[in-house]
């Protein structure tokens, strides 16, 4: 028993002997290197190749773009590595700290390590950083590295990685640098390199044993950067290119890449790739590489992609394979899913071949059938839009861009583009529309009496079977409840209606768009056009006889209300001159903005509008080089209206010449004038900006106003009188509106506003707020006694359809005290959408103008609940006169 004590005991003692750091022997070597490699730097990377793999199981790939060299987590994704790679790290940390030796680091062993894996556990806790996207510290630890371990093999990858930690910092020329550098060292290596000498069984021994003697033969020794580092390099910097935009250059190096050693997996993902890059640029090499990323049998889902871009980069040739391709496709049961994806890939193919109509029916089928994939929907109804925009259909094309609205739009790249054009059709969409109502109800009112009748009779007889037509498909849809409903995977569901909720939402959407939100009941149609948009809880009788609807339409044409008229023919005038424009300047669509000058021309002279017209359509035939009727608008200027703006430009041969030296010499008196500002000399620019403001029509109007706020407010450091600096704001807000001084001034005036209410409410004991960017009412107040209140609603509405109808505005009435009524109009977008409408409502010549002298202003919704309390609209009207007026 003793033996066995003195045994035991004498091999704890060895142990720990062993486990000095401090003794540089190959047993202590030997020791700590285990430890090392085992309990730190295996563990922790098995730890980040397990994480990378479950990462990559679990992404779905985005074909909508270029699919990453190498995937890599986003910043919220990354936070589920957190755990993971805390973890590893703590490991190789424990490793570097217990394990380095000597443990010591001070005198000549300053820069010594004896250990062979600390390098290599520092390696794993800089990645470990880099997949935490904590690049700043991960930069560090591959830098450390590289200055302290130059002998060791991790000297060249720790390098690389600095480069890809700079990659994903988006420092890309620090990046490329030093991928370069590698590849330029590498290639003088090649040449240069000479081979070591090679040595002896017992040589490797020593070498092994002898921590000295191995140090002097790596520092004899050229060291090599390693082929699998280069490997890596090309892929990297074909990355670098592709997140730079520098497409030319990944192609590149992609293709040097191809010729490399690689799995099988990577290398087809690498031709994917290099696929999707020509197929940007429009070469027919991509054709090509997808089909070698299909012959390279991968998993099904960059299969199927590779043969539908195949498709869809197919420029000349015979397209008969590719398509016999997509149709074979169309009739596997595992393509169900994907059948918007190739019905859009057939469409492309199809007009390359010039068949429209076949390409337009297979695009349309594209969207019906695109059900899981919102990115395909959007791709194609896209593409059916902008058929159309190129076609001149632009009211057509704004359906579709209006369809795509109503899907979340945030994933698709070119987002902006789309909700750019949005807007640029929506707004020729309303224009058209107010022009095509008020004509068609002016048409009518121009008929005969038996013609308006016949006409009215024969729209009644349209309306009564449309609602017939709506009456039996709501039948069949209450007689059809019980059918079952199709799984997801049967083709009716792709053409059936009654299950696809897509366009179950769509109908929903449009009922409200017309009807507006309406409680469920019977009787639910209005009995008057004007009531479409005042809320009356009454329900009017439905639509029994042609009779009745003829009544009904009779009492809804304006023909006998003259002011009525001639507020529907100011928004004929405004819609057409904003038609003209938008066709000249943003569509380029020459013919249609003559069109649409040429009648503001022919019937709304001598409008200011009518004016611009003619200077507008003098441009046009310039451009058109239509000489003849180019100097007939110069001279109808000239005859008609000789002191115009729009005559200064085009008088003489040098008109156009003259402006732009008129325009030159004041933009140089305006630089030296600011930077008069700028040495402080305020008075004089002050001075100088008041002569220049008093030309409403000078070019550098907006510029001059701004400036002179600013040289105001530098002014007022010596004083305590805001009102001339709010003043000239007011000014370029009201002249320059649309313009980006305009949007300045507007700001900073709504800022000083804010401002000064809190002093202002202090002193006036108000309780209202003053929030210009928030959601605002238009209120008139009803006193008891007054007008009456229905007869005010539907003028108001009338007033609503006419000048407003874009905005969908409800009028409704409620009681403010026991006494007064408020007339409710909502709701404007903010304070100056509610401002243009009172402005408007203001200066209106219709039946409005009966009201000019009651009490009407605009408010917030906060301020609505403050007003009801106190229940007294004068102190509103003194707390709206001070910040909205």
């Amino acid at each position: 028993m003793k033996i066995f004590k003195s045994s035991f005991l004498a091999l704890i003692s060895l142990l720990v002997i062993q486990c000095s750091t401090e003794k540089n022997s190959i047993i202590h070597r030997g020791f700590h290197n285990l430890h090392a490699k085992y309990n730190g730097f295996f563990n922790a990377n098995e730890l980040i190749k397990s994480t990378y793999n479950d990462f990559l199981k679990s992404r779905k790939e985005d074909y909508n773009t270029i699919i990453p060299i190498y995937p890599f987590t986003t910043i919220e994704e990354s936070k589920n590595w957190y755990a993971p790679m805390d973890t590893a790290y703590r490991k190789c940390e424990l490793v570097v700290f217990k394990h380095r030796m000597p443990h010591k680091k001070k005198g000549k062993y300053r820069n010594t390590e004896w250990g062979k894996y600390v390098d290599d556990n520092w390696l794993t806790l800089g990645k470990t950083r880099y997949y935490k996207h904590d690049f700043a510290n991960a930069l560090k630890i591959f830098q450390h590295i590289e200055n302290k371990f130059p002998l060791e093999d991790n000297y060249f990858l720790s390098i690389f990685w600095q480069a890809k930690v700079l990659l994903e910092m988006q420092a890309y020329d620090e990046s490329e640098e030093i991928l370069l550098n590698l590849l330029v060292k590498y290639d003088e290596q090649e040449k240069n390199l000479k081979k070591p000498k090679k040595i002896t069984f017992k040589e490797k021994i020593n070498l092994l044993i002898d921590y000295d003697d191995r140090i002097e033969y790596l520092s004899s020794v050229d060291k090599k950067i390693p082929e699998k580092i280069i490997d890596e390099i090309y892929p990297t910097l074909g990355d670098l290119y592709i997140k730079s935009k520098n497409f030319n250059k990944a192609v590149e190096y992609l293709e040097i890449a191809l010729d490399r050693k690689y799995k099988r997996s990577f290398k087809t993902r690498l031709t994917f790739i290099l696929a999707q890059l020509y197929h940007i640029k429009g070469n027919n090499k991509a054709s090509y590489y997808y089909q070698k990323v299909v012959e390279s049998n991968p998993e099904y889902e960059m299969a199927f992609q590779a043969k539908i871009n195949r498709a869809l980069s197919f420029s000349e040739g015979d397209s008969k394979a590719i398509r016999m391709q997509l149709m074979k496709m169309l009739k596997d049961d595992k393509n169900i899913e994907y059948f918007d994806q190739i019905y859009f890939a057939l469409a492309e193919i199809s007009f390359k071949e010039n068949e429209r109509d076949l390409a337009i029916e297979q695009l349309q089928k594209s969207i019906n059938l695109s059900f899981n994939d919102p990115q395909q929907k959007i791709k194609s109804m896209k593409r059916m839009g902008d058929l159309f925009y190129a076609d001149a259909d632009y009211i057509n094309s704004f359906f579709y861009y209006d369809s795509i609205q109503k899907i979340n739009l945030k994933k698709y790249p070119n987002k902006k583009e789309i909700l750019k054009k949005y807007v640029l059709l929506n707004n020729i969409f309303l224009n058209t529309l107010t022009v095509e109502n008020n004509d068609s109800l002016f048409s009518i009112c121009k008929l005969s009496e038996d013609e308006k009748t016949e006409k009215l009779y024969e729209i009644a007889d349209q309306l009564i079977a449309q609602k017939s037509k709506e009456d039996n498909s709501q039948l069949i849809a209450s007689t059809n409840k019980s059918l079952s409903t199709p799984n997801s995977n049967s083709v009716l569901n792709a053409t059936f209606f009654i299950w696809d909720q897509l366009l179950l939402e769509r109908g929903k959407n449009e009922f409200e768009k017309k009807w507006g939100k309406l409680p469920f009941g019977d009787n639910w149609r209005r009995s008057s056009r004007a009531s479409l948009f005042v809320e009356n809880e009454e329900e009017t009788a439905t639509f029994s006889s042609n009779n009745v609807v003829f009544d009904e339409l009779l009492k809804g044409l304006p023909c006998d209300n003259k002011s009525l008229m001639s507020s529907m023919k100011d928004s004929i005038l405004l819609s057409l001159y904003n038609l003209g424009l938008i066709h000249h300047y943003e569509t380029e669509d020459f013919l249609a903005a003559e069109k649409n000058f040429r009648r503001i021309v022919t019937n709304f002279q001598p409008s200011k509008e009518s004016i611009a017209s003619i200077y507008e359509l003098y441009n046009i035939y310039k451009i058109l080089n239509n000489e003849e009727q180019s100097s007939a608008m110069k001279k109808l200027l000239l005859e008609k209206y000789p002191q115009s703006q729009y005559t200064k430009l085009v008088v003489g041969e040098q008109g156009v010449s003259n402006f732009k030296n008129t325009v030159n010499i004041e933009k140089k008196f305006y630089a030296g004038l600011y930077k008069e500002f700028q040495t402080g000399n305020f008075n004089f620019v002050l001075n100088n900006c008041n002569k220049k403001l008093k030309d409403s029509s000078n070019l550098l109007f907006c510029q001059y106003g701004i400036l002179k706020a600013y040289t105001l407010k530098k002014l007022k450091d010596s004083s305590l009188n805001d009102n001339e600096l709010i003043e000239t704001l007011k000014l370029v807000v009201n002249k320059c509106m649309g313009t980006a001084y305009g949007e300045q001034a507007l700001s900073v005036l709504n800022s000083l506003k804010i401002n000064s209410a809190s002093k202002l409410m202090a002193k006036e004991n108000w309780k209202f707020n003053y929030s210009p960017d928030t959601i605002h009412y238009f209120i008139m107040i009803a006193p008891k006694g007054g007008f009456k209140l229905n007869k005010a609603k539907n003028n108001i509405a009338d007033f609503n359809m006419s000048n407003f109808s874009n905005l969908k505005l409800k009028v409704s009435n409620t009681f403010l005290n026991t006494s007064d009524q408020m007339i409710l109009v909502k709701s404007f977008e903010n304070s100056q959408s509610a401002m243009d409408y009172y402005l408007g409502f203001k200066v209106n010549k219709g039946n409005v103008k009966n009201y000019k002298n009651e009490m009407f202003f605009v408010l917030s919704p906060e301020n609505l609940k403050e007003l009801y309390r106190e229940r007294n609209s004068v102190k509103y009207l003194k707390f709206f006169n001070e910040f909205y007026k």
